[in-house]
């Protein structure tokens, strides 16, 4: 299957459109050769509701410093609103030449994030922009063409079909599989606290992670200051960990989170200063910090997709084979996707023979099974997964307390004395760093 057939297929599989946005991620990556990718849904008033970035250090940027360029004739957000009413593509080429790489807008919004040259769409439903798609090149890239900007074009109608919400707003239940089916990680991040919550570290993952948990939209059209509040699930996880310490808990402090762009997982574990023996930290863990590792995992029917696409199924048979896996008789998936009976048949006795299986039993199993469901978990990415490495360290990671949003004046001397000698990025934060140990 073709990287245009297999991005037909995924929009038309019924995934709420946040798991949308992140399933045709890799797939864009194939058609049309790029660096990073933006999405984001739209509201009728051009406000942002929720977005998806490859780099994880967009939502910050995005979120402090974005909103400051909406009004500046210069500059490429000045376009958004009469993109939005014009349902509008390659709007901000033109832009891109002249001084452009002088202007305040690369400097403080591209540059930081390792891109450069810009390519977006708006994706239209009946007339109205309903959601919004970018992708960039870094300066060294050459830039988009007119053949990219067609390419981009002709895959708008199938993703105004993958964004566009249901009558009732609500994402179908009665199809989804088991929460532990999740595919890859496609974003991760990390934060270290101390036991009472306060947090002295994060990855440029983590806003957004938050961000999903939270249910908070990500707007970048107006100021919004960052959120004071923890996500109930980190919570409860803190509250797992602590209480396992003390006596009042015996859950092991992780979490699987079901949300609209797939499923997160949490993790937490103890960090024990260098040199402290276990069970010196045990007696008072007050003295401890504690990193909790929260990941985003693909969902899990767009998982089912990839694994049926490796396995060289067409798109009919793609989605005939995810309905077969979830459990489905014949004549269900006849009458769900409009089929002939024979044609379900036909499609599932070719499925069998491609997988190697004999019935949707075994096709189940192949499917949520498969070897990739362990890489997943743990965090390597399947092929195209591969692609997706755009996780850039080249911004610090902040430093501070929640309780304010102002910096917690003892966190650099936490982190100077959790965190290993030497070494930056995420291993800063990791629970199994060397020079420390994790309980």
């Amino acid at each position: 299957m073709g990287a245009v057939e297999h991005l037909k297929a995924l929009c038309c599989l019924g995934l709420p459109p946040e798991s949308a946005m992140v399933a045709v991620v890799p797939v864009l990556h194939e058609i049309i050769p790029h660096d990073g990718t933006r999405l984001a849904l739209v509201a009728p008033d051009a406000t942002i509701t929720t977005g998806y970035s490859e780099n994880p250090a967009s939502a910050a940027i995005f979120r402090e410093r974005l909103w400051q360029f909406m009004d500046d004739p210069t500059a490429l957000m000045s376009l958004w609103v009469p993109g939005v009413r014009a349902v509008a593509i390659g709007w901000a080429l033109h832009r891109q030449g002249g001084d452009y790489l002088e202007s305040g807008y690369y400097r403080e919004i591209e540059a930081p994030l390792g891109s450069c040259w810009i390519l977006d769409a708006m994706i239209g439903d009946g007339g109205r922009t309903i959601g919004f798609v970018s992708l960039t090149r870094p300066r060294g890239a050459r830039p988009f063409t007119v053949d990219d900007v067609q390419r981009l074009d002709g895959l708008r109608p199938w993703l105004a079909y993958a964004f566009r919400r249901s009558p009732s707003g609500d994402s179908r239940q009665e199809d989804e599989p088991p929460i532990a089916a999740a595919g890859a990680t496609v974003l991760s991040g990390q934060v270290v606290l101390t036991p009472d919550g306060t947090i002295v570290y994060e990855t440029s993952g983590v806003e957004l992670l938050f961000r999903i948990l939270t249910g908070e939209p990500s707007n970048y059209t107006r100021y919004v200051p960052a959120s004071g509040r923890l996500p109930a699930p980190l919570l409860k996880t803190l509250w797992q960990i602590t209480g396992a310490a003390n006596g009042t808990c015996n859950t092991p402090p992780r979490l699987q989170v079901s949300t609209a762009y797939g499923v997160i997982a949490l993790e937490a574990k103890w960090l024990v200063p260098a040199g402290t023996l276990p069970e010196d930290a045990a007696r008072d863990p007050k003295g401890c910090l504690i990193a909790v590792t929260i990941e985003l995992r693909e969902h899990a029917i767009a998982y089912a997709a990839r694994v049926l696409r490796e396995s060289g199924a067409t798109p009919a048979q793609t989605k005939v084979g995810i309905h077969l896996a979830l459990g489905k008789t014949r004549p269900e998936i006849a009458d769900e996707l409009g089929l002939q009976r024979s044609s379900v048949a036909d499609h599932s006795k070719k499925l069998y023979q491609a997988l190697d299986v004999h019935n949707s039993t075994e096709l189940g199993t192949k499917i949520w099974l498969n070897p990739h469901q362990d890489q997943a978990h743990q965090g390597v990415f399947p092929a195209p997964y591969s692609r997706m490495g755009f996780v850039r360290d080249k911004l610090p990671y902040r430093s501070y307390a929640i309780a304010g949003n102002s910096l917690d004046e003892k966190a650099p001397a936490a982190i100077e004395r959790y965190a290993p000698r030497g070494e930056g990025g995420s291993r800063a934060a990791s629970a199994t760093a060397s020079g420390n140990r994790a309980i």
